[in-house]
């Protein structure tokens, strides 16, 4: 059992309804308050930085396993943060799967990123299974924070520093902190609308696939395009004759161990797939784990073009850098690309 949040403890909200004051769900401070500290922080010109964490994947893990399990992971998410951020800092929910948290007198890049540090790695809060009674959940997060007053001198402001280190986070894969530096993240424009953000996606692509139609470069310009627009380690295609082309930034070790029949053993009859952590890959197939660990691939995704039973090949993505949590835009890109490039291939052999 975690402990409880004693909200009596700070003076702001001594005096308040605890019915107000605590989120009932998360049992973390209400979005009302958890503001209020920040901005009476503010107020009263005492230093802190103000993190915003969003739990990833939260709406697929509601629409796969059903809200009673997404309202577990809320609670469970919300208690475990309390427990590791106890008397260190404040705890509230902005809404949704969105919480703020609150670090007072520590400003500094080192001594945040200690926290933070402990928050996912010592703290063991993220990047780890909870099980709800019948299964067990993988849990990530990503965070973003900006600090006062060095970041902004406001609370708006403030915010929207901190949203802006978040989305980085996000565009970086999720499962990350970021913390933010005006030289890097200033002119960061945050995507408001998903789904805009993913007919740019499909329309840039297409323009892609304009620009090379019916040339022998499409697919290491598709490469180049994957690994531009993902952020990944490397976007890899394999061709039925065992020719590989990618990206020139990370070329993988031990490819030979990628043909069949491995690849077809983790995609298992279907035309998709894609883990993290790599669980399943190093059940699947001992050979595919010792290439993912010659390689340390800590995610991947894999996509294979087949058309009347014919094989045009492989598009792999993979992510070494963190536990990369593969999203349902990105999955959707890959599959959009993966037809489009599997028309051209079909053309280019007439």
């Amino acid at each position: 059992m975690f402990p409880k949040l004693d909200y009596r403890k700070i003076e702001l909200l001594k005096n308040e309804q605890e019915e107000l004051v605590i989120d009932s769900l998360t049992h973390v401070i209400s979005r009302q308050f958890i503001i209020k500290i920040a901005k009476k922080l503010i107020e009263d010109n005492k230093p802190f930085t103000l993190m915003i964490l969003d739990l990833d994947n939260f709406k697929h893990i509601n629409d796969t396993y059903g809200h009673l399990s997404g309202d577990f992971i809320l609670n469970t998410a919300g208690e475990a943060i309390i427990s590791y951020c106890q008397d260190k800092a404040y705890v509230g929910r902005y809404g949704g799967d969105e919480f703020l948290i609150i670090l007072p007198n520590r400003i500094e890049y080192d001594d945040v990123h200690t926290f933070l540090e402990g928050l996912y790695e010592r703290g063991k809060i993220f990047r780890k299974y909870y099980n709800d009674g019948e299964r067990d959940i993988y849990l990530t997060a990503t965070l973003g924070c900006a600090t006062f007053p060095k970041d902004s001198e406001g609370f708006e402001e403030l915010f929207t520093k901190a949203d802006k280190a978040l989305y980085r986070g996000k565009t970086k894969g999720r499962n990350c902190f970021i913390i933010y530096l005006d030289s890097k993240h200033k002119d960061i424009i945050v995507r408001e609308n998903v789904e805009g953000s993913i007919i740019y996606s499909f329309n840039s692509a297409k323009r892609l696939f304009d620009i090379y139609k019916g040339k022998s470069s499409i697919i290491k310009n598709t490469m180049d395009y994957l690994y531009t627009q993902l952020h990944c380690s490397a976007a890899v295609f394999l061709t039925p004759d065992k020719k590989i082309i990618t990206n020139y930034y990370d070329k993988p070790k031990a490819t030979g161990l990628l043909f069949e029949p491995h690849l077809e053993m983790l995609l298992n009859g279907d035309d998709i797939f894609y883990e993290s952590p790599l669980t399943r890959v190093k059940k699947a197939d001992p050979v595919f784990e010792f290439y993912v660990n010659e390689n340390g691939i800590l995610s991947l995704l894999v996509s294979k073009l087949v058309a009347h039973g014919k094989c045009y090949g492989y598009i792999i993505i993979y992510e070494k850098q963190i536990t990369r949590i593969w999203q349902e835009s990105e999955i959707a890109l890959i599959m959009f690309i993966s037809e489009l490039l599997k028309i051209e291939l079909i053309n280019l052999e007439k």
